[in-house]
């Protein structure tokens, strides 16, 4: 441990004057700015800035000892002091000031972090040493409070030192600083992003390695199915919009065919055109919600797809009709995620060192809960976390008061009365959690500890081979983390079984009803779009009055028994029949066909099939029809690019818009069924 401490402190290289630290930082130098700019050539020698020669000793003797007679304790008082003895080789008087010094620091990490780097600078070995000790006395105070502190500063110092191209040095920071608070996400991701930047891919691994704890975490966990609901919420809209435009613009000349040969109105072909735009373009002209219009498209257009195509969409809508479902689990993670939520609340105590702030959380949310098991196990965590045994165990206890048993409580327990020297009591709560859970492998580890404490080194090493072979990552990531982690205690803590935090999420049944996408409530979604569906079917179906609309065998264009012609026996439009049959020769004739149909011709006929299905403009383009086929594929590759990069919802955010003015599409609703029985009243019925 003192090696460690060592090394930490040496890493540890304070920029004092950066404006960016906060108020602890600030006091440490107000502190020694106090003392040291008395004199400030005499300061700059202590900091290792000046010149010892330069300093008259006896004189500084006098302005310091006038400071301490008027009662100032700073300890950077008693340290210059002292060296005005140390540099006049009077070594008694100057171990004297110094301890004085040390004694002043009292519990203060920081001051206690500062005085030795000032007898590191002026090599004073003994005093060196004797705050490295010092500090290992504090290991408790350090563990549990104050590390994440210096890991803050460190990474503010990590980032001053890459804008100052001290890269390395940033890099020390940044390990460091993962080091002392391994649950700082801003630092791993710091690593990450400097690694990527200066190509240093050494750094990278290890810090997907720490991505990949965090995500073993329970709040991670939670915040990781968050963001997946959300990305799913808006996959399943975005896949529906990506579809209703690709099957629209494949079938749009079929729409507008049926207006130009069937609607039966005195208008010129180009007015009954623009009908047709208007009608199709209806909520857009009137400024509702983009994404009706979707659905507005999608009822006009269902009777002109293809049977694959209504099998689509009729999925998708489907699909949407579950996204209330999924928004409702969505709000039931984020109001858990809500910091003075129970849920949040218990799981930073799993994620975090000994905090006040989180204690007095804890106790205001038992104020109304007295005998919640979950906070309790959590206080009880907390309180063993700073070093508050006996506060620990009297939660604990609470718990076995309520009549309430489960291993990881006892487990827990055994470990407060181990770190007591109750070493007996250890093991008879430790046997409790075996017997509860006999697959539990942090008793039998703590059991190994415990009989290794007393010495029965066989029956330890029975009781540690069992726990690896119970859970050999968990103990293996224990130990290796044991010379380096201040948080160190011998024995492992369980963590609070998952089925509390399932019980507390439960609890929350109400969830307000919001909107899922531009501004749309999600009850229209669980009802409308479904039965304007089923409604499109049920005319499609009972209608006695049908028109077919066949596909041109070689272009593809809509036709109709009216302007269709037979040729081998395939209806093919008027257009390619005339230049089919201005063919001279019939074996002219026969080639020009099997140039227009190239595509069924082809072995890779079923590849293109499937790629023309998700790139629609792809089979165009086989068929010689470039710019169609070209606008259909860049408008599928576009959607699809769009689909690939709802990756970026996966972030580790809960943000999320609650506060939308809705608009009343109920009327609008109506208005496209009446559109729909309007239209429907003749089927439109394609055939290959």
């Amino acid at each position: 441990m003192k090696k460690f401490l060592f090394v930490f402190i040496l890493f540890i290289s304070f920029t004092l004057f950066s404006q960016e630290v906060n108020d602890i930082f600030k006091q440490v130098i107000i502190l020694e700015n106090d003392a040291f700019e008395l004199v400030p050539a005499y300061g700059k020698v202590l900091r290792g800035e000046g010149l010892v020669s330069d300093i008259d000793f006896d004189l500084m003797r006098e302005k310091y000892r006038e400071v301490l007679q008027d009662g100032d304790k700073n300890p950077f008082i008693y340290l210059a002091y002292g060296f005005t003895f140390h540099y006049k080789k009077e070594n008694d008087s100057a171990s004297y000031y110094f301890q004085k010094a040390s004694q002043s620091a009292g519990l203060d990490y920081l001051l206690h972090l500062r005085l030795y780097q000032i007898f590191s600078v002026n090599v004073v070995k003994n005093y060196m040493n004797y705050e490295i000790d010092q500090l290992e006395k504090l290991k408790y105070m350090v563990g549990a409070n104050s590390l994440p502190e210096i890991s803050i500063y460190l990474n503010i110092l990590a980032i001053e030192n890459y804008k100052n191209k001290n890269v390395d040095e940033a890099f020390s920071n940044l390990l460091l600083a993962n080091k002392l608070d391994p649950f700082n996400f801003q630092v791993v991701n710091n690593i990450l992003n400097l690694s990527l930047k200066e190509k240093r891919f050494e750094y990278t691994s290890f810090a997907l390695s720490r991505y990949k704890n965090y995500f073993k975490d329970e709040i991670i966990k939670f915040i990781f199915v968050f963001n997946v609901l959300k990305f799913l919420r808006y996959f399943i809209l975005v896949l529906f919009i990506f579809y209703t435009v690709i099957f629209t613009f494949k079938n749009i000349d079929k729409y507008f065919y049926f207006y130009k040969r069937y609607v039966k109105l005195k208008f010129l072909l180009r007015q009954k055109v623009f009908l047709a735009i208007l009608i199709l373009l209806l909520p857009l002209i009137l400024q509702m919600s983009f994404i009706i219009w979707f659905f507005y498209v999608v009822i006009i257009l269902f009777s002109f797809y293809e049977k694959k195509e209504k099998m689509i969409i009729s999925f998708l809508i489907l699909l949407i009709f579950f996204i209330p479902l999924i928004y409702r689990l969505e709000s039931h993670i984020i109001g858990h995620l809500n910091p003075n939520d129970n849920i949040s609340v218990i799981l930073k105590v799993e994620n975090s060192y000994w905090n006040t702030k989180l204690l007095n959380k804890i106790n205001s949310l038992l104020e109304e809960q007295p005998y919640n098991t979950a906070l309790l196990f959590s206080k009880g965590k907390l309180y063993k976390k700073g070093g508050y045994f006996d506060d620990a165990e009297r939660e604990y206890s609470k718990i076995l008061l309520k009549g309430e048993i489960f291993p990881e409580l006892y487990n827990n327990l055994g470990n407060i009365m181990f770190l007591k020297g109750y070493y007996n009591k250890a093991i008879e709560y430790y046997n409790k959690a075996i017997e509860l859970s006999p697959k539990l492998a942090q008793p039998y580890f703590n059991l190994g500890q415990v009989y290794l404490k007393l010495l029965r080194l066989e029956e330890s090493n029975q009781y540690i081979q069992k726990a690896n072979e119970l859970n050999y990552e968990l103990i293996s990531t224990f130990l290796e983390n044991t010379d380096e982690n201040f948080y160190n205690t011998v024995v492992i803590d369980c963590k609070i079984p998952e089925r509390f935090i399932y019980e507390e999420f439960l609890k929350k049944k109400n969830v307000i009803d919001t909107p899922v996408m531009m501004g749309v409530r999600i009850s229209l979604f669980s009802i409308i779009p479904f039965l304007t569906l089923l409604l499109s079917l049920i005319l499609t179906m009972v209608s006695s009055h049908s028109i077919k609309i066949y596909r041109c065998y070689t272009c593809g264009t809509p036709i109709s028994d009216g302007d269709k012609i037979k040729y081998n026996d395939k209806n093919i439009c008027l257009n390619d029949y005339k230049i089919i049959n201005d063919t001279i020769s019939d074996i002219m004739k026969i080639r020009k066909f099997e140039s227009f149909v190239r595509l069924k011709k082809k072995k890779s006929y079923f590849i293109r099939r499937i790629l023309s299905l998700i790139f629609p403009g792809f089979g165009k383009i086989y068929e010689g029809r470039y710019f169609k086929g070209g606008i259909l594929l860049f408008i599928s590759l576009i959607f699809l690019i769009s689909i690939i990069l709802q990756g970026i919802f996966l972030r580790k955010t809960t943000d999320i818009m609650l506060e939308l003015k809705f608009f009343d599409i109920r009327f609008l609703f109506i208005f496209v069924i009446l559109i729909l029985y309007l239209i429907s009243f003749i089927t439109i019925r394609e055939e290959k």
